[in-house]
């Protein structure tokens, strides 16, 4: 079942009818209705959460982001290819959309343990030296240090152990059984599509067991309907804020902080937002991220731009580590310093916000 809204579109003259009329351009947002009410929000979810503003968005980019696919994996999938190609992968993010997919339960759960195997232990490492190193001052000292140390063993055996367990068996799963590892869940979750401007939401019907699940149902909107919201919550960790997308005028929710992560600090959310913005936005070239490099001379308006001002086609891929951690260093103070709280909502010039 499909739910259209400004759904129909066929390929516009700009850019030779690359893009669609519904693109996201902000010079050119049509007149917007008034918002009668919030039908996602309620008073009191709006409480510990910020709209954000529309417009004057600043070319940032979450670092967390930016160093997700560094030149030195660039290199390696020009080698070896994309281990996700023919695995049934519904997830996009190129030129075209970016399309929120998740992997199977395997796939997260692995991952899960080698994450918890890593950390687990790092953090336990410490602590198994600082107490070796308070048994040498406290024998006798008629023991040598190995002979210490080879009764301490098991103590650290046992501390230690479960996590590089954990650690060493993820890393042998994904090397070992890379397809078997690498499957698809039920298929995309949502899609921001720079070439239509339209935004879609796949809606899944709940399992029920040993009966097959039915079709999703698919809604569209244009990206301009949508507001961002930062989305603030207490857990015992502290703060943690998300950010996500609300469609102004019917209930649709769009979780576009999945590709970010909950974030102690609000500026990695308001810089994801500047970042989509600026991605949607066809009057301007792609976001320059190593993720889009393969596709730059893909999209018309980007390609025309490399040219313009002669950007290298390898610009990223050729980047040593160092000179990327660079980058991604100063990407951080950027989005640290980031003005999004002081931005006027440009939007708020098309239309009367309910609240």
């Amino acid at each position: 079942m499909v739910i259209p809204i400004n759904n129909s579109f066929t390929l516009a003259t700009t850019s030779g009818g690359y893009y669609g009329p519904t693109a996201y351009r902000p010079d050119s947002i049509p007149s917007q209705q008034d918002q009668r009410g919030d039908a996602n929000r309620s008073t009191l979810g709006r409480a510990g959460s910020i709209r954000l503003p529309w417009g004057n968005a600043q070319d940032v980019v979450p670092a967390s982001i930016l160093s997700r696919v560094p030149p030195k994996s660039l290199r390696r999938i020009e080698r070896n290819g994309d281990p996700l190609a023919g695995v049934g992968y519904q997830g996009q993010l190129d030129h075209e959309c970016i399309r929120h997919a998740r992997m199977a339960f395997r796939f997260n759960a692995v991952s899960f343990m080698e994450i918890a195997g890593k950390v687990g232990f790092w953090l336990l490492l410490p602590f198994v030296i600082l107490t070796y190193l308070f048994e040498l001052t406290m024998v006798s000292s008629q023991q040598s240090w190995l002979e210490i140390f080879i009764s301490y063993f098991d103590f650290a055996l046992l501390i230690l152990g479960i996590p590089v367990l954990c650690w060493f068996l993820a890393t042998l799963t994904f090397r070992l059984f890379p397809k078997w590892l690498l499957k698809t869940g039920r298929g995309p979750e949502w899609e921001i599509n720079r070439r239509t401007g339209l935004v879609t939401v796949w809606t899944y019907p709940k399992k029920v067991p040993f009966r097959k699940q039915g079709n999703p149902t698919i809604t569209q909107a244009p990206f301009y309907e949508f507001d961002a919201w930062v989305n603030a919550r207490a857990d015992r960790h502290g703060v943690l804020n998300s950010l996500v997308m609300y469609h102004r005028y019917q209930k649709l929710m769009v979780p576009v902080g999945d590709l970010l992560g909950n974030q102690s600090l609000p500026q990695p959310c308001y810089a994801h937002w500047d970042f989509l913005q600026n991605y949607m936005d066809i009057t301007k070239p792609l976001p320059d991220l190593p993720v889009f490099e393969e596709y730059r001379h893909l999209d018309p308006l980007t390609a025309e731009h490399d040219g313009k001002v002669a950007r290298p086609e390898r610009y990223w891929r050729d980047m040593d580590d160092q000179t990327f951690k660079g980058k991604v260093e100063a990407m951080r103070l950027a989005v640290n310093r980031i003005d999004t709280e002081s931005r006027p909502n440009l939007m708020a010039e098309k239309l009367r916000y309910a609240v």
